[in-house]
């Protein structure tokens, strides 16, 4: 009866000194260092590929660069920055921010483009990431005339949230895309632009920066066309179709 009662004891002190370092260390937890996936982007040899990574709160050497500023401009020192192949949770480079908020990665004899996620550490009881989203947006099943119009042109805007756009990558090629699979083929190739974009800024296309246009005349066929957009805009890739249609 007596070793019962010790045994209760025993279990009850086990159950508070559990409970009480559990308690102790619940104001740690908060002030974890986070690794957060910020985006996934494809890299072109000899390419300098920029992802500024925005915050809120208090050749054959392609780089990949950019920096870490709260959206009131302060540049933040002591990011670190992780650089990891697509889908691989390897660590393959790794980076700190400066006191000018920039970071930068050289990679050596890349001769085919790869995917990468790029990931953010932080504190995060005192900085939260930002979102790095925007929005396509372009319009769609235009009509021209083969007898009246002289140019099929590309518009709409691009709607940009927090971050910051630097020399983002913007490529769209052009397609003959009639119902009759057995017929499509391609106009032009990916043209490549890259566009800077201010956080919370529409963007209108056409621009001076941005003008895609393509020339009918009476050679041309009839039919539906597609314009195919790819973008990487601070590591968030995107794509969209946009068809339009030529007549007599």
């Amino acid at each position: 009866m007596e070793k019962s009662v010790k045994n209760k004891k025993l279990r009850k002190f086990l159950i508070l000194f559990i409970l009480a370092l559990l308690l102790i260390n619940i104001p740690l937890i908060s002030a974890y260092i986070l690794m957060i996936k910020y985006g996934t982007f494809n890299l072109y040899p000899g390419e300098k590929y920029i992802v500024n990574i925005p915050f809120f709160g208090p050749s054959k050497l392609t780089t990949i660069c950019g920096k870490a500023v709260q959206t009131d401009g302060t540049l933040l020192e002591g990011v670190n920055v992780t650089l990891k192949y697509y889908n691989n949770n390897t660590e393959f480079l790794k980076n700190t921010t400066g006191a000018d908020g920039k970071y930068c990665f050289t990679i050596l004899n890349l001769t085919s483009n790869k995917k990468f996620d790029i990931y953010v550490e932080y504190d995060n009881s005192t900085i939260t990431n930002a979102s790095n989203n925007y929005d396509l947006n372009f319009d769609d099943d235009k009509v021209y005339s083969k007898s009246s119009d002289n140019f099929a042109v590309l518009s709409g805007n691009i709607t940009n949230y927090d971050a910051e756009i630097e020399n983002g990558r913007f490529e769209i090629n052009l397609q003959y895309w009639p119902e009759n699979a057995s017929e499509r083929f391609e106009i032009f190739d990916y043209q490549k632009y890259f566009l800077n974009i201010e956080p919370n800024e529409v963007y209108v296309i056409p621009s001076s920066g941005l003008n895609v246009s393509w020339g009918i005349d009476s050679g041309t066929l009839t039919g539906r066309y597609k314009f195919y957009i790819k973008t990487s805009f601070n590591a968030r890739e995107k794509t969209k179709s946009i068809y339009f249609n030529v007549t007599a």
